[in-house]
């Protein structure tokens, strides 16, 4: 018989990379979560042969309904819906509601065997208290919540997931082009060379070929698993990268990644560049730790749990900066 596994934000990119990624698995029954099974994405999936379910995660009881029979939960919350329609710390609030109705939700599910929440470093702790990172720390906070209640402890792995190599593509990180010195430059309120990028590489792909990895391996017990493919020192070893394989640039000479005040970063970009801002300097705080658990924590990178076929399936940064379309960014 096959096992129910239970996907949240079935319709996003986290979820769809797990779905995408069990669908090749027969062992395993998909019953995908989302607030609307009517939209053009969630038919799509049912089409797939997916078993879209309505539920709501400002709604403890309809995840209850959802996760039944579930042998697997894969739970995600999406800090940046909210944060459109109020400030940061807001949204951490109400993400970390969310993060604590999955949890207690997933606590009334007597068939569940492993919960895989996908959160976040704890900025404050790590930095002791120096930073705060809303969209990090809504998350983290969620992780505590999950470790007073013990029975669900066993059964969870935590998993990091690293930067999005198509976060390129948002505003605040696509190179700028500066005609009269021929560079592209990338703006940052850190120091570029302390800024290590643990990048995840193309995240619709290897989110779900991770978590299918660390089921198989039944890695649990409050495990933390690092998810990355590609540790750049610097940022601005990113940025060279992104210039050889791009094809935009001859060379990593044409490319700069140039620090500037935390003040102008935010009026470059209101809300945003201040959200964005504080995690950069965040990774510049705290350099090569700034993916760390909190001390005593277990942790495993990802890799060490995967078999050498699922890890050639991996898609990397330089996959991902090759296969986009430029002319229409840049």
């Amino acid at each position: 018989m096959s096992k129910l596994i239970v996907v949240v934000g079935a319709t996003g990119g986290q979820g769809g990379s797990v779905i995408s990624a069990f669908r090749d698995d027969k062992s395993f029954k998909i019953r995908g979560i989302t607030r609307n099974p009517a939209s053009e994405k969630s038919k799509a999936l049912a089409a797939k042969g997916i078993e879209m379910v309505a539920a709501d995660l400002n709604d403890e009881s309809s995840l209850e309904k959802a996760f039944d029979g579930a042998y697997a939960i894969f739970a995600v919350t999406d800090f940046f819906e909210p944060f459109h329609k109020m400030d940061a710390h807001a949204a951490a609030e109400i993400e970390y509601k969310q993060g604590v109705n999955l949890a207690t939700a997933a606590t009334k599910t007597s068939s569940l065997q492993h919960y895989i929440w996908s959160t976040l470093p704890y900025s404050n702790k790590l930095s002791h208290g120096k930073i705060t990172v809303p969209h990090f720390d809504g998350k983290a906070r969620v992780d505590e919540f999950i470790k007073k209640h013990s029975q669900l402890l066993e059964k969870t792995t935590f998993i990091y997931n690293g930067f999005f190599a198509s976060n390129i593509l948002l505003p605040l990180f696509v190179p700028i082009f500066i005609k009269s010195s021929g560079k592209y430059v990338i703006l940052t309120p850190g120091d570029p060379e302390k800024m290590p990028i643990r990048s995840l590489g193309d995240h619709f792909t290897n989110i779900g070929i991770f978590v299918h990895s660390i089921l198989m391996s039944q890695t649990k017990n409050g495990t933390y698993v690092i998810c990355t493919v590609d540790d750049f020192p610097t940022m601005n070893a990113f940025l060279s990268k992104w210039a050889s394989s791009s094809g935009q640039v001859k060379s990593s000479e044409s490319t700069m990644v140039l620090q500037v005040p935390f003040d102008q970063y935010k009026d470059l970009w209101p809300k945003w560049g201040e959200e964005i801002g504080t995690m950069l300097v965040f990774w510049e705080l705290l350099g090569n730790h700034c993916w760390d658990a909190l001390p005593g924590e277990k942790v495993v990178h990802a890799r060490k749990l995967m078999t050498e076929a699922a890890q050639k399936k991996l898609v990397t940064t330089e996959d991902v900066f090759k296969a986009t379309d430029w002319s229409s960014v840049i």
